[in-house]
């Protein structure tokens, strides 16, 4: 159990940040990052803004773009494979390959902040205590979807699941004939609701972003200011992650090798914590798992889940660094970020006080 005290602090900063929606870049955002900067400055950390420029164009509108172009493509290439056309299936696996590659590769080739149109400004907010080789994370901007979190990562799940239909499919009919349309048949509605989830997928600011993610940066703050936490501890308070991950790269250019990142984003009150990751960092794992086990929290290891974004995912394609991201909730969670129905109202801080526990014991042993 964590102490009712830390429950209450969480429970402060989650309605202090989540007073308004925090657009990256905005004056609320700037409010926000202010109160994070005394709190970390208390804690005696020393405090650094760092300004960055990103395109917002491409952070809005590439992953909407792409995908309603993927749905379009694979929905005609399943008309042209429930024929048995090979040619479609090989056409529909290009089409699926190089989304999945510009995914993987953008925060390395740091697109986002190169891309020359419609270039906008933010800034992340850098902590160091000591000569510090672990890093705690949290992003703090917010944002609404016109699409539901819930539904964005469905309609993303269905675009690849139709691409693979038809791939394979279309190679099926060739081979085999009218037994296997089935499988291409399903892949045509699969395509328009993927390309309809995301393809329609735009950004507003609207939502208060209490969960995501008032509650990870609380509960970074109060694992840096804990006595269990280690010396040496740097935090990072990130801009521009819902677009594009942009603070993430920003930062992340001029970081230095081989360090670890411990990333919070989003942690409701219901549901198992989660420890995600994209290459497996094992010492991390092994550290995370301990920390569960002495604060008795039951923890799962996995994968990130298709079709979210986190800011560990930029370190996880940096060689020899180790990257992950705490997070809890439910699919009742998932349809609650992104929307006005994102507030406070519906949390005690408990979730970030237990979060913040876990940080600062996983902190102190990888230190």
């Amino acid at each position: 159990m964590v102490h009712a005290q830390l429950v209450e602090r969480a429970k402060s900063l989650i309605d202090d940040l989540a007073k308004t929606p925090r657009f990256a870049g905005s004056a609320e955002e700037t409010a926000a990052r202010a109160r994070c900067r005394r709190e970390l400055e208390q804690a005696g950390f020393t405090c650094q803004e760092i300004p960055f420029t990103y395109s917002q164009w491409l952070a809005r509108r590439a992953v909407p773009l792409v995908s309603l172009a993927v749905g379009v493509i694979v929905f005609a290439m399943s008309l042209l494979a429930k024929s048995g056309n090979s040619f479609a299936s090989a056409i529909a696996l290009w089409v699926m390959f190089w989304p999945l590659w510009a995914s993987s590769v953008s925060p390395r080739r740091n697109w986002i902040l190169t891309f020359p149109w419609s270039t906008s400004k933010a800034v992340n907010l850098e902590a160091r205590r000591g000569n510090p080789s672990v890093w705690l994370m949290a992003h703090l901007d917010s944002k609404s979807q016109t699409i539901p979190m819930l539904l964005r990562i469905v309609g993303s799940i269905s675009l690849y699941v139709a691409a693979i239909l038809v791939t394979l499919g279309g190679l099926a009919v060739s081979i085999w004939g009218a037994v296997a349309e089935p499988a291409v048949l399903v892949a045509a509605p699969l395509a328009i609701l993927g390309a309809i989830t995301a393809g329609l997928c735009f950004i507003g600011n609207h939502s208060p972003g209490a969960v995501d993610n008032a509650t990870g940066v609380a509960a970074v703050l109060l694992a840096a200011q804990s006595p269990d936490a280690p010396q040496s501890l740097g935090v990072v308070i990130t801009s521009a992650e819902e677009l594009g991950l942009a603070g993430a790269v920003a930062w992340a250019r001029k970081a230095p090798d081989q360090l670890v990142i411990l990333n919070c984003d989003t942690v409701d009150e219901v549901g198992a914590y989660r420890c995600m990751y994209h290459a497996q960092p094992q010492r991390v794992a092994v550290a995370a798992e301990n920390a569960a086990k002495r604060a008795g929290v039951p923890l799962k290891l996995g994968r990130m889940i298709p079709g979210i974004m986190a800011d560990s995912m930029v370190f996880a394609n940096r060689w020899r660094w180790s990257a992950i991201t705490l997070s809890r909730g439910t699919l009742a969670t998932l349809a609650r970020i992104h929307t006005r129905r994102d507030n406070s109202s519906m949390l005690t801080g408990e979730g970030a006080a237990r979060a913040s526990a876990l940080l600062s014991a996983m902190a102190k042993e990888l230190s």
